[in-house]
């Protein structure tokens, strides 16, 4: 009967601490929910727009007209506007060399875009028209810039310029004309320190954007 008490007390005693959780095991982590950006039909990106004016914004460097919110690509800040003619373009970066920009279908690179390189030529504002060609590109035979400005001051380089919605025929362009309502492809890059449009960026990006109605 002796026996029988402790083997039975033994086995109370094991249903009542036994199941318990073992305190030196931690619960398993429960991994964090993610979400999958290349999934288009889930996920709402917001893309960048070429705002539509009514009155040209100042090509001046100031910036001044300009109703959208600036984005950044390539470290620079980048502002677009049109007034259904003329397409205007101002892009302020901390460096002190080239910058340029160009223009192409959607998911487009360079080769084939309508590209403006500005720079400073012996302290002068120049810039080139080219066209992309690969990952090369050459001046064109017409370059039909409106208005153009560069400047350099306290180590911020600012270029801005017009150009025509429809681009020249003929210059070998992936595209004739950024047409509202349409999305293009904007390629930017800038050299930090040099103004020899030939040698190679410093920093490069390109992003996609909406004509304004």
């Amino acid at each position: 009967m002796k026996y029988l008490l402790v083997t039975l007390l033994a086995l109370t005693l094991l249903l009542t601490f036994g199941c318990e959780p073992d305190p030196g095991v931690a619960d398993e982590e429960i991994p964090e929910e993610t979400i999958d950006t290349d999934n288009d039909d889930e996920i709402d990106v917001e893309v960048p727009i070429m705002v539509s004016v009514e009155v040209p914004p100042q090509l001046d460097g100031s910036g001044e007209g300009f109703t959208a919110e600036p984005f950044n690509v390539a470290g620079a800040d980048i502002y677009l506007a049109h007034d259904g003619n003329l397409l205007y373009v101002h892009i302020e970066t901390e460096a002190e060399g080239w910058i340029a920009v160009g223009f192409n279908t959607q998911g487009g690179g360079m080769d084939g875009a309508n590209m403006i390189l500005g720079y400073m030529d012996n302290g002068t504002p120049a810039y080139r028209d080219d066209v992309g060609q690969g990952r090369r590109h050459s001046e064109i035979g017409s370059p039909s810039v409106e208005e153009f400005n560069f400047s350099n001051e306290d180590g911020l380089t600012v270029m801005a310029f017009s150009y025509p919605l429809v681009f020249p025929e003929g210059e070998g362009y992936a595209l004739g004309e950024l047409s509202v309502g349409e999305t293009y492809t904007m390629i930017v890059a800038v050299h930090n320190s040099s103004y020899d449009i030939s040698s190679p960026h410093s920093s490069r990006g390109s992003v996609n954007f909406t004509v304004e109605p």
